[in-house]
């Protein structure tokens, strides 16, 4: 009766702490969800965002924590008001962190995606040139075909996005780089546009593909769809840039 009782506490203990770590994770994307509640001069307030990461690392429930925390690290450094030393300690301890779970996790399809993800804003912070002479864009090419491989729908297809967006955007350096393809990025971001085009970085990447290859019907079409968008509230920031960029392009090129 004795063994009974102790086996009922452990049981009773380890409901009650998995039941407050699942109350912890639920509080943490309830803050990640509030990300965007106040905005200013086009950067997020940091008040909900951090208190997300500090309730994400408190979490024991994954692989939802890790992904909690790399897309908190990731919006925090690209869309708060962060120094330019600040943004890349975030990017850096996302990269070790999906690099680490990446192990553990080897099918999941959102940790391989936010893994790409913060290492291509890592690398939006040194010199194209310099990335690709240091085999930094081949590594991110490498993770999003992973990334594409074990989810190409995931984050409203973003490593087809992702990956697309590298081909259209990368230099062809002969003897270092020389994969970058205007028709492969057509291939992967007419894809993306596909899966999710809701989404104004695929409407605006894939109209732009369309452009440098002189499919100008096409691309004017959707360009002119792109800037009569609306942002979306809990997109606000990222539409909010890529429906701007979309109406200079068009107003530059079309």
């Amino acid at each position: 009766m004795h063994f009974k009782k102790i086996v009922l506490s452990i049981l009773t203990l380890l409901f009650s702490t998995n039941l407050i770590s699942q109350t912890t994770l639920n509080q943490a994307k309830h803050f990640f969800e509030k990300r965007t509640e106040v905005v200013q001069d086009g950067k997020a307030n940091t008040e909900n965002i951090d208190k997300a990461i500090e309730l994400f690392k408190q979490s024991n429930q994954e692989p939802e924590k890790t992904i909690g925390l790399l897309k908190s690290y990731e919006y925090k450094a690209s869309w708060t008001n962060v120094s330019k030393e600040g943004k890349k300690e975030l990017y850096n301890k996302a990269i070790e962190l999906a690099k680490n779970k990446m192990n553990e996790y080897p099918k999941n399809g959102a940790i391989a995606y936010w893994h790409a993800a913060n290492y291509a804003r890592w690398a939006d912070l040194i010199d194209i040139t310099k990335a690709a002479q240091e085999g930094v864009l081949d590594e991110i090419k490498n993770l999003a075909e992973k990334a594409i491989e074990l989810d190409e729908n995931y984050n409203q297809a973003g490593a087809l996005r992702l990956l697309g967006g590298l081909h259209l955007e990368a230099p062809n350096i002969p003897l270092i780089i020389s994969w970058p393809s205007n028709d492969e990025a057509l291939r992967l971001l007419q894809k993306a546009y596909k899966i999710a085009p809701q989404h104004p970085a695929n409407a605006y990447l894939y109209a732009k593909a369309l452009h440098v290859l002189e499919k100008d019907r096409k691309s004017r079409r959707i360009f002119k769809d792109l800037i009569r968008r609306e942002e979306r509230e809990n997109y606000f920031l990222v539409d909010q840039k890529y429906i701007q960029k979309g109406k200079e392009y068009f107003e530059e090129n079309l």
